[in-house]
């Protein structure tokens, strides 16, 4: 479960493999089909008949807000984990010295941990690879917080800057380290 720094559950995250055009694509068709029986119910040839009976423009305008809202969100669904998700086959795919300075290929291992980690991520982090062998995710927000997660395939390194707190560093073991990881980016973002 995701917690607010208040202990409020935001949400339980639920792992789903799905493609993320074909989401997009039948959201999108039910989403129009609903939004065009609700619009043909109120409106006639001439435009929008205020005379049938249920009609309530103040609630056809917040319906419509909800629509632009939903559709504008199941647009970005499918952004944040289709960008994540190629950086993570780029990096995959890099060999032996891809720096010319001695660094590693990347296991398979560590890239289905990052795999797992961005699917159930509230935001998409800038994802790179590291000389030192680990796979970066970052987040920046415009007013200079900052915070990086280095994640190894025994660890999660935490660097952050924040107005509040300054500068910190620090590590996370063990199973529930994903867990913890994915609570800091809800509360950076909170």
């Amino acid at each position: 479960m995701y917690y607010r720094s208040n202990n409020t559950v935001i949400n339980q995250p639920i792992f789903w493999s799905f493609n993320g055009d074909d989401l997009k694509e039948t959201i999108t068709y039910v989403m129009n089909g609903l939004f065009g029986k609700i619009e043909n119910s109120f409106f006639g040839k001439q435009g929008i008949n205020e005379n049938v009976v249920g009609y309530n423009k103040k609630k056809y305008d917040e319906l419509e807000k909800v629509y632009s809202m939903a559709y504008n969100n199941i647009n970005s669904l499918t952004k944040h984990y289709i960008v994540a998700n190629a950086t993570l086959d780029d990096i995959s795919k890099l060999e032996y010295n891809w720096n010319d300075n001695g660094a590693q290929a990347f296991s398979v291992k560590l890239i289905e941990k990052c795999r797992q980690i961005v699917s159930q991520l509230v935001a998409e982090p800038f994802v790179c690879p590291t000389a030192c062998g680990s796979i970066q995710f970052e987040y920046e927000k415009e007013n200079g917080e900052y915070i990086e997660f280095e994640i190894y395939e025994d660890r999660i390194e935490v660097y952050s800057e924040s107005l509040i707190n300054g500068e910190e560093e620090f590590v996370l073991y063990g199973i529930t380290a994903n867990d913890k990881m994915k609570q800091m980016v809800v509360d950076f973002y909170g």
